[in-house]
Parts: structure tokens; sequence; C-alpha cells
């Protein structure tokens, strides 16, 4: 997440102000500066930001309240030349405006942070409710959520969530580092910063799975991570293979004897599993024999990968008892080998 000033929020709105009588000025003929009418809404706006932000930290957003409060004064004898008419709405009209403005600003602040918890639970984080409360209420221009567990006994995820208000002074969530930690391999400890995207984020499971090594399937393109190359942020590069690349799935998992595929919901189901990455446990079928193994979708091979019980990647010959596991492991070498030049050509850096 980028390091950002922080937001004079009291500035923002008067440049915002004078910016709009600009703009009246080069509509109208005749002189705005006099205005009454003009003079009227220039003092609610000015007694509205200053009920919005009056508990602010921000020292240079109170310094500007200072300087605002005297100006409002001024615009008040202005108007209301009258000590008795200003006393009358000292003590009752504006105390009414308070609440008005404190009303609007808490649907405003409710609205905000529900979109938030929508945003961070759609994307896989649950419970985090309470959590963004209490940071919002700190009032920081930007803050972070951790959030770890683990996957199984021997991988861990580690979530660091990034949000950042922005110049209407509402906090937006932009997005989040996810780290896959191994205990019994720590060459394959890996991270990855996920930005939100609207309609097309990563969320969690698809995180978990780029990082583990897989391909996602993301708007009918598949992406993996390149585990050999990074950007300079530190990001792994991207690996994209389009509907033009030609690697159909369907037809892939269809070349294989899985009993799943005699269940037309569970066939369904599998496929759906297999787009988000997961590594699944299916049933081969042989002479009428069940052999159990686990599939992964391989888009760069225009494959199906294939596992045993111990996680040891062999061919369909091999699982049905065909080849010996030298064969498979001298042609998986040929088949990598034949894909280097065109996986450079697909990397790009993640945005």
């Amino acid at each position: 997440m980028n390091e950002q000033l922080p937001i004079n929020r009291v500035e923002m709105e008067l440049n915002q102000w004078r910016s709009r009588e600009e703009r009246f000025s080069k509509l109208f003929n005749f002189s705005l500066s006099g205005n009454r009418s003009l003079m009227k809404e220039k003092l609610h706006h000015y007694e509205r930001i200053v009920t919005k932000y009056k508990g602010s930290k921000n020292i240079e957003e109170r310094f500007a309240l200072e300087m605002l409060k005297q100006e409002k004064n001024k615009l008040l004898k202005q108007l209301y030349p009258n000590l008795l008419v200003r006393l009358i709405r000292k003590l009752i009209i504006a105390p009414l405006i308070d609440q008005i403005a404190v009303r609007k600003d808490a649907k405003e602040e409710e609205k905000n942070n529900q979109a938030l918890y929508d945003q961070v639970q759609r994307i896989g984080f649950r419970d985090l409710s309470n959590q963004i409360d209490q940071q919002i209420k700190q009032g920081h221009e930007q803050f972070t959520i951790p959030v770890s567990y683990y996957v199984n006994e021997k991988e861990r995820l580690d979530h660091e969530l990034s949000f950042v208000k922005d110049q209407s002074g509402q906090y937006q969530f932009e997005g989040y580092k996810a780290s896959l930690s191994n205990e019994l391999k720590l060459e394959e400890n890996r991270s990855q910063y996920f930005k939100l995207q609207e309609g097309n984020s990563v969320d969690t499971t698809q995180a978990y799975n780029l990082l583990a090594g897989r391909a996602v399937q993301k708007e009918k393109t598949w992406i993996q991570l390149n585990l050999n190359d990074k950007d300079a942020s530190g990001n792994y590069l991207i690996k994209e293979f389009h509907s033009g690349y030609g690697y159909d799935l369907e037809k892939a998992i269809q070349q294989l004897p899985l009993k799943e595929l005699s269940n037309k919901t569970q066939a369904d189901k599998l496929k759906d599993d297999l787009k988000q990455g997961n590594r699944l446990p299916v049933t081969l079928v042989k002479n009428g024999n069940e052999h159990r193994f686990y599939i992964e979708v391989n888009p760069q091979f225009k494959s199906v990968n294939i596992y045993d019980e111990h996680s040891r990647k062999i061919t369909l010959s091999t699982a049905l008892g065909n080849k010996t596991m030298e064969t498979v492991k001298q042609q998986q070498k040929t088949n990598e080998s034949q894909q280097v030049n065109h996986t450079k050509r697909n990397s790009m850096r993640i945005s």
C-alpha cells in the first residue's frame, strides 16, 4: 500500500465551495459577492463543515477549523447585524443544524462501513466488522487488519488487509497481502499482494491455490503465478492463458475414466472446483476397479495433473498401472522444456 500524506478534509471542502462560487460567477452577469441567498448557503456550508469535523485529531484540520470559525462569525454578522437575532440563531437554529448534520454523517458512515463488511466477506474474510469499526473510530488515514489461520497441519496463511481513506473522507478496501508458509518446506513460503478489482477480485481460496502453484480461472482466462520471476514490488509475475490458447477443461477431464463424470451434478461441481484452482480427490475406474487419486488443472500443458496418495505427480498411464515412474518423469521433463518460451511470453505484472 502506498504511503499518503494526511488529507485536510476541511481545506478540501472549502476548495470545493470556492470552485462552486467561481462556476456561478461565470454563469451570471451580476456580482455574487453580496448576494444574500448565496451568503446564507455559504454560512450553512461553513456550519456543516465545523460540525462535521469538530472532533478531528488532525492538527491541520483543527487549525483550518479555527480560521473557518472566524470567517463564519464574520459572515453571520453580515447576514444578521442584529445581536438578538444572532443569539436566537445560535441558541435555537444552530443546534438543529448540528443534529441534522450529525445524523447525515452517521448514515454515511454506516453505509460506508457496511460496504467494507460486504467487500471483505465476498473475498472470504468473515467476522471482521468489529475490527474494522475499531480502526475507523481511531480516524487514521490508513490501516491494516491481520488475519491468520492454518489451511492444514503443515500450511499456514497470513493475510494483511489494507484500508485507506479517500478524498471524500470515506474508507476503501484496497486489497490484501497473502503469505503462505509451509512448515515442512520452507522454500515454498510465498507472498503476493492481491488488489481489489471490481467484479474480478481474487478470493482467499483462489489466493491460496495460486500461492500453492496452481492455476485459477478468472473471466474465462486461466491465471497462474510465475514462481520463477517477480516484479519490482516483490510480487510474482502472472502467466495468463486466454481462451485462444486452446485449453479445454471439459475435454481434459473427459479423457480420464472418472467415476464422478457419471453423475452430472458431481461432474459440474468437479469442474467448478477445478476452476477455483483446487486439487481434488477423484475416483479412477479401470476394469470395474476403483482407484483413488487427486487431480488439478494444468492449462499451460493443456492437461490435468494427477497425484497419488503421497502427493507425487504421475501420468494417467501410471495411475492405471501401464508405465513406470522413470518413464513418467522423463515425459514430464520433456513437456516442461517445450513450454518454457511460452511461459515467458505469458508473464505480466499483477496490478
